[in-house]
């Protein structure tokens, strides 16, 4: 009779044990992907306050994508504006490495006076014209629930974030002797820097 009643259990057991494991690990990658978010959403934010300060020209961003870059090019975070951009994105990277490798920085386009057309899409102070930071991270699963139940992504889940503020300087830098710390193109960049 005993014997019986030991049995039941295990049987019970095998059938209630891979429910209750699928409910944990559920509850852990919920509680994961949550703050996988949170810090994602974080780096969008500190990167679209540095770029509202030190918003980077669109001539210099448009090099990021250029296949033949002009010569003496100094590489995309060489301009002290997106330098600090992405150093402000990457001051969260706790346990997410290389949160900034999917930053995107852009001017949206913007209709400053309300009559539905759009006029520019440019960095702008008079109007108070956006800036957008964009940051898109592929997250792995801390658990097997992730491989178990494939998503179509190996494992990962896509998290993207965009972050909008409006333009609160052009990146004016007083220890300059133009003023400016943000460049146009290499010319301008070689100017800056040969100041220091």
């Amino acid at each position: 009779m005993w014997r019986r009643a030991n049995g039941q259990s295990i049987v019970e057991m095998a059938f209630v044990l891979p429910i209750l494991l699928v409910v944990l690990f559920g509850i852990m990658e919920f509680g994961y992907i949550i703050f996988a978010y949170s810090t994602v959403s974080q780096a969008a934010r500190n990167a679209a306050e540095a770029a509202a300060q030190l918003p980077p020209q669109q001539s210099w961003l448009a090099y990021r994508n250029d296949p033949s870059p002009p010569v003496n090019y100094p590489g995309f975070r060489g301009d002290a504006c997106v330098r600090a951009v992405y150093q402000a994105a990457e001051s969260d990277d706790t346990i997410f490495p290389g949160i900034s490798n999917g930053l995107i920085i852009s001017y949206p386009m913007d209709d400053p006076d309300g009559d539905g057309e759009i006029d520019r899409n440019t960095r702008n102070l008079t109007d108070r014209g956006p800036v957008e930071v964009s940051i898109t991270y592929q997250v792995r699963g801390i658990t097997p629930l992730f491989n178990l139940f494939d998503f179509g992504n190996n494992g990962t889940i896509t998290l993207a974030v965009t972050q909008r503020r409006s333009i609160e300087s052009l990146g004016r830098d007083p220890t300059k002797t133009s003023g400016i710390a943000c460049a146009r193109d290499v010319a301008e960049w070689r100017t800056i820097n040969e100041e220091d």
